[in-house]
């Protein structure tokens, strides 16, 4: 897993209170240096393979990466992340791993990641793409692209690269789709593209699809088996219900992976586990409901809080999570729900990071915000605090606004304005100009004119389709 991840970076990945940068492996106990270009490499982390053996699908994998782009596209919580970090691990090295994130929209952030995702595979690749987007002037988005394909034109089949990009329904960028859809109409021989999303990306599939250039997943494709339910259950509950149970429980699911998971940690505590399998019933949205009350109730009063608390953040470590429950042993905490398989998902090999099932955070904030709306605010301060201490400028921005604070969010913004402008990460800024109020703008001159740069120096800036790209000298004021 080791690798050049950007710059010539080498290493392991980092642990707790460290990212990684443009250049090395920065340890942030006494706080980060804004404009450092960071890498969560986090995002890289293959995850681990799920309780059930999938042969099946894995082989549709394989056989479909051939054809140029595999797209596996399902509501959330089908198991798409589980099934293609099995098939990365199995791959042999040829699997380059990135999920995605609302930060993604902005293209050169996009493709920077794309860059060092792909130099863990094949070492050296990224150097051209880091070359140019090292300036603050951005590149057209297809000479980017240009030099993914080049770099990768020169490798045979059977040495080349799988990109896989996880959850991808988070990018909404235009810019981001139409260089990617460059790349697929160009792709070479060494790069295949997987692609995991909850919708149909806005790509060419059906150009792809005509050319025999596509594979696709689907939900009828992942929804579980019954012998897969069985052996869910078995593995998760210790239980080895009798086969009418089982078919009972695949008939309400659905073969949902979600639901069949939360069903199994809720029997681990019925007495008679065959009539409570008989007495929930409805849409996936409510089987979930219904099953993460039940899988709540029955967790010890000092568990549900910590989950709660720990639902703001996008991503959880022991250090961060004592800062935002105002508590200590928060990584015993972790991996003891990791152990009980509470929807809790590393990210990492050695157990730094973590980070809630999607659709089970939704589901604790949304508790959060009907029982306690009013700690809401504390702990997005919380989190702010300790993310700007650490370096990690766009979760502070996101949670000193949600915590009300948007005048600290302002001083964040423009504390970062010329990092983001060096970096060519316009799109990052209008994001961040555009979450706070107007008056607050308007009270600092910097992002004033961090807002109107691209129509008061247009020779200087790309706006639109690229993001903002100003010189940082034009804010030196």
């Amino acid at each position: 897993m080791a690798g050049p991840v950007a710059h010539g970076w080498h290493g392991q990945l980092p642990r707790c209170g460290e990212v990684m940068t443009g250049r090395s492996t920065t340890s942030l106990a006494g706080g980060a240096a804004p404009g450092r270009d960071v890498l969560v490499a986090t995002k890289f982390h293959v995850p681990r393979a799920g309780f059930v053996p999938r042969p099946q699908l894995l082989a549709r994998l394989a056989e479909g990466v051939g054809r140029g782009l595999t797209v596996v596209c399902t509501p959330a919580g089908f198991g798409k992340t589980t099934l293609l970090g099995d098939w990365a691990r199995r791959s042999r090295g040829r699997a380059a791993w990135l999920s995605l994130d609302a930060g993604d929209n902005d293209p050169a952030r996009f493709w920077r990641y794309v860059a060092a995702a792909l130099a863990r595979a094949r070492p050296g690749v990224d150097a051209p793409v880091v070359a140019l987007l090292r300036g603050p002037q951005q590149p057209p988005l297809e000479a980017v692209a240009t030099a993914v394909i080049n770099e990768l034109s020169s490798l045979p089949g059977e040495r080349g690269v799988v990109l896989i990009l996880d959850d991808y329904h988070l990018v909404e960028a235009p810019p981001v789709h139409e260089s990617v859809a460059f790349l697929l109409d160009r792709l070479p021989l060494g790069l295949r593209l997987v692609l995991s999303s909850r919708a149909d990306p806005p790509l060419p599939l059906a150009r792809l699809r005509a050319r025999g250039q596509l594979a696709e997943l689907r939900a009828a494709d992942l929804r579980f088996t019954v012998a897969e339910t069985a052996a869910f259950l078995r593995e998760v509950s210790g239980l080895d219900l009798p086969a009418a149970s089982v078919a009972a429980l695949q008939d309400l699911t659905e073969g949902w992976a979600a639901g069949v998971q939360l069903a199994a940690l809720s029997l681990r505590a019925q007495a008679d586990p065959a009539g409570f399998i008989a007495t929930f019933a409805g849409s996936h949205r409510y089987v979930l409901d219904y099953l993460t009350g039940e899988v709540l109730a029955g967790q010890p009063e000092q568990v549900l809080r910590f989950l709660l608390e720990t639902s703001v953040l996008d991503r959880l470590c022991g250090p961060l999570c004592d800062a935002v429950t105002d508590r200590t042993g928060s990584q015993e905490m972790l991996e003891e729900l990791d152990r009980a398989n509470l929807f809790v998902v590393p990210l990492d090999e050695v157990r730094h990071w973590w980070r809630y099932h999607h659709l089970f955070a939704d589901l604790l904030r949304a508790r959060l915000e009907r029982e306690r709306p009013a700690a809401l605010p504390g702990l997005h301060h919380a989190a702010a605090a300790w993310h700007e201490k650490h370096g990690f400028a766009d979760e502070a921005v996101r949670h000193a606004i949600a915590a009300g604070e948007t005048a600290w969010a302002a001083r964040l913004v423009e504390r970062h304005v010329e990092a983001l402008l060096r970096r060519g990460e316009g799109a990052t800024l209008d994001r961040w100009l555009s979450a706070l109020p107007a008056e607050s703008i308007r009270a600092r001159p910097r992002l004033c004119l961090a807002q109107a740069a691209p129509w008061c120096f247009p020779g200087d800036c790309q706006h639109g389709s690229g993001g903002r790209q100003a010189g940082g000298s034009i804010l030196m004021v």
